[in-house]
């Protein structure tokens, strides 16, 4: 019943956006419409099927399912199968609306003279600028949402396979649905390829990437990394007993994809006004959406491989190896230097690339900073390296805080990702909680780099008491 009356709304906007171009519509322009309208695709396909997806993993993951089945791969798979029943049931529902939707619709076996007109008030109107034939678009509308789909249950499953948590699969669920409302209404253009709906709409993904294929390769790569990810899972084996080497890669291609997009400002003129563009991060002047994934991806992703480090290190501790250490704090300074020279070789790494990005786009290499004159480029790179650094050992020490106190690293990351609220606006007016203050917006709003250096450093200290003090009690868990 939703659906017709979302659907018959829909067809009132579109005969009257034909009335007022005076150009007919025919049955491919009404189901385009009913198809992949955004909003009916977000707020109400959506949301039944995460929460179908969801209910399906909860219910189904019992460990006399997972014996029978021998592995979580073929669990994984099996709910899959369940999944695409209720999707099956729901496109059958979907496309009846659609058939009653185009009764007394008139029939043209290409694209109407309503989409052939040069506007984007229409998903036919934008898909005709791309597709030469409507059948092909429907096909590849339906080839690209499905996907998404899989991709989307895979991602559900493997969360709960690896943390056994019904609250944390049901909180991610929820965000994701909240992340696909807000990104396609807050995102900027230059910022397509974090917009969940480009994923999902192919209309909206041609508008994204320019072209048709874009999103449909990346959904297609990601659903291969998810099935290479199944087939490395067993029923005996613990997830977390290393790190693939595909990890690492993917995390490169995202961060040199983040990098990249910085480098698309039109604002900026040279090398150094996009260095600053690019690693902007928070603000207190106001709030940058593109800007805080992006300082979420660089930064903490990064933390991401320091924890799956750190987890191998805390597995493998035990009573043989605080022998050959003679202390607890020798093992962890054993570790923790490497994590020092790391982070050093990442901060450095990622100032060359955006330099090298930035003058491949086009930039000069002028010495200035046009974006704002009183800032000086000695500033901005004391503040990228220096700050920066601090801003990740606070990091580092964070996670193994929580990670040693909990004995379950998933609530370190967890722990990280609460703290990133302290970078909107009004949350942290006088720079005092340790969050994003590597950030370039903070020097573009006056603030002096050097308090921030002070802010780092004191929590870094109050951080090794910490540690010291809990790996001098006398009843430590190893």
């Amino acid at each position: 019943m939703a659906l017709y009356v979302f659907g018959s709304r829909s067809k009132e906007q579109l005969f009257y956006f034909s009335t007022q171009t005076e150009l007919l519509i025919n049955k491919w322009d009404l189901v385009f419409n009913f198809l992949s309208n955004i909003y009916l695709i977000i707020y109400v396909i959506l949301p039944i099927l995460i929460y179908r997806s969801v209910s399906i993993i909860i219910s189904d993951f019992e460990y006399i399912i997972l014996i029978r089945l021998g592995s979580y791969r073929k669990w994984v798979y099996q709910t899959l199968n369940k999944f695409f029943k209720t999707f099956a049931v729901l496109v059958v529902v979907w496309i009846s609306v659609i058939v009653i939707l185009m009764i007394g619709a008139p029939p043209f076996s290409g694209w109407s003279p309503f989409s052939e007109l040069n506007e984007s008030l229409s998903e036919s109107q934008i898909l005709e600028k791309f597709i030469s034939m409507p059948s092909l678009g429907i096909f590849l509308q339906f080839i690209l949402f499905t996907l998404s789909l899989i991709c989307i249950h895979f991602s559900l499953s493997l969360i709960y396979v690896m943390s056994k948590r019904k609250g944390i699969v049901i909180s991610i669920a929820i965000l994701l649905w909240l992340y696909g409302v807000a990104s396609f209404r807050i995102l900027p253009d230059s910022a397509f390829f974090f917009d969940l709906s480009n994923y999902l709409l192919l209309h909206w993904g041609a508008i994204g990437f320019g072209n048709i294929w874009g999103p449909i390769i990346i959904v297609v790569g990601i659903l291969l990394i998810h099935i290479w990810i199944l087939g490395k899972i067993d029923l005996n084996q613990n997830v977390f007993k290393k790190s693939p080497i595909w990890i690492y890669i993917l995390f490169l291609v995202i961060t040199l994809i983040v990098l990249w997009s910085g480098t698309q400002e039109a604002s900026s003129k040279n090398v150094w006004d996009k260095f600053i563009i690019i690693f902007l991060g928070g603000s207190l002047n106001g709030f940058n959406l593109k800007a805080f994934f992006s300082y979420f991806i660089i930064y903490v992703g990064f933390i991401y491989l320091i924890q799956l480090y750190l987890q191998r290190e805390l597995r493998e501790i035990g009573y043989y190896k605080l022998l050959r250490y003679h202390s607890v704090n020798k093992w962890f300074w054993s570790w923790y230097k490497k994590i020092i020279i790391y982070i050093g070789l990442y901060l450095l790494s990622l100032s060359l690339f955006s330099l090298i990005l930035s003058f491949l786009t086009g930039s000069s290499l002028s010495f200035y900073i046009s974006i704002k004159d009183t800032i000086t480029i000695y500033e901005t790179l004391f503040h990228f390296f220096v700050n920066g650094y601090l801003q990740l050992l606070f990091y580092t020490l964070f996670v193994f805080i929580i990670a040693w106190l909990c004995k379950e690293t998933f609530y370190s990351l967890v722990g990280i990702s609460i703290l990133s609220i302290f970078m909107f606006p009004g949350l942290n007016a006088k720079l005092i909680m340790p969050y994003g203050l590597n950030s370039m917006g903070y020097i573009l709003n006056g603030h002096s780099t050097y308090y921030i250096s002070l802010v780092l450093s004191i929590w870094i200290i109050v951080e090794i008491i910490v540690i010291l003090y809990i790996f001098n009690k006398k009843d430590i868990d190893l």
